[in-house]
């Protein structure tokens, strides 16, 4: 089939390496994985203006000839034409030269949608489509690199596991999947969380078949698959048939996809507090049910700052009574906190809240709300 006109189907592709040469330094930023991924976030301030990007008063980008899309030192920007392409790299060159930044030549390309591109581990790209009317339908799914390296860690952790127990199996694979699906569970992934779902099998097969060598094949079937999922008729889910431990499929995590953020909402907003505690709270079900739960009755809030759950910083559970005086495994024990909150606790730097509030509590915050 004929490739459509660039019309409004051409992309700039995304801009991953930058060098950046002060004085005698230099330093390469790529794909906002370097340590001065936040110092880079604030350089491309002023970049929608420079390219002709304008906004509503609701924050949504007004119909022109460019789109910017960008994620801390990672962007892309979608143009009408391929001249017009080469003409939005001549003015970055200009606008970051500046700036004492200049574009890579060799990774800084030009690519129309039907080839399609990779921008932050999804692939975006026009399929033909015969109900559509442009005869085109725009998809975004997991990169085929996403998936091998994803393919390439699970590989290694089945390695690393060799001779494990089942449970320490489960509980080193279950978040690996966990954060890997609900990442890609946003857009168009069923297909790749059902071929992920056929490698799992392969890898539980092998290691079946290596832990239990003189064993027979029915043996093996009925010591390690079954319906241990409560709520699934699925006869081949993998785990401890004695505890009803399992280990978790791809394809049970439904997609959904992403709910953009309203107009110029930012987190740093202070009428925007409530806003952002309920999509924050929404994040909930991307973790275990216990997880859950406990975030529930803390109303997702955590009981160290006062500040939301799943704000993006790392969760531990914190014991009320401390095991080593007796305390329990229980919700009524049991409380979840951010990782730094949990340290401070423990080193005596911290208290906890008796009632949860969504006000920022950190000490170095609390003189801006008091």
């Amino acid at each position: 089939m004929q490739k459509p006109p660039f019309g409004r189907q051409t992309c700039c592709s995304p801009v991953r390496y930058l060098t950046l040469q002060p004085k005698s330094a230099i330093l390469s930023v790529t794909d906002a994985t370097g340590i001065c991924t936040p110092t880079f976030g604030a350089v491309w301030h002023g970049l929608e203006e420079a390219l002709g990007v304008t906004y509503d008063n609701a924050g949504h980008t007004r119909r022109s000839k460019r789109v910017l899309v960008r994620y801390a030192d990672d962007w892309v920007v979608f143009c009408d034409t391929k001249e017009d392409g080469e003409a939005v790299i001549d003015i970055l060159s200009d606008w970051l030269a500046w700036r004492g930044l200049r574009l890579s030549t060799e990774k800084t390309r030009i690519v129309h949608l039907t080839d399609g591109f990779d921008f932050l581990g999804f692939n975006i790209r026009l399929y033909p489509a015969a109900h559509a009317r442009s005869g085109y339908k725009p998809l975004i799914k997991p990169s085929r690199e996403s998936v091998r390296k994803m393919r390439e860690k699970l590989r290694a952790e089945w390695a690393h596991l060799r001779g494990h127990n089942i449970d320490a199996v489960i509980g080193r694979l279950n978040p690996l999947i966990r954060g890997w699906a609900n990442y890609f569970r946003s857009q168009v992934a069923s297909e790749v969380f059902a071929g992920m779902d056929h490698f799992m099998l392969g890898r539980e097969m092998r290691y079946v078949r290596r832990t239990h060598r003189r064993k027979s094949n029915s043996w093996r079937k009925a010591r390690y698959w079954g319906k241990l999922h409560p709520k699934r008729n699925d006869r081949w889910v993998f785990g401890n048939t004695q505890t009803g431990a399992y280990l978790m499929k791809f394809k049970w995590f439904k997609i959904e996809r992403h709910i953009l953020v309203r107009g110029t909402a930012a987190p740093d907003d202070p009428q925007l507090r409530g806003y952002w505690a309920a999509r924050y709270a929404a994040r909930a079900k991307d973790h275990t049910s216990s997880a859950q739960k406990l975030a529930r009755n803390q109303g997702y809030v955590c009981q160290g700052c006062g500040e939301s759950l799943f704000n993006g910083e790392e969760l531990h559970k914190h014991h009320k009574e401390p095991r080593a005086g007796g305390g329990q495994d229980t919700y009524a024990n049991l409380e979840l906190t951010h990782l730094y909150c949990h340290q401070q606790i423990h080193a005596g730097n911290g208290e906890l809240i008796d009632m949860p509030t969504h006000e920022p509590m950190r000490s170095w915050l609390r003189k801006w709300f008091t």
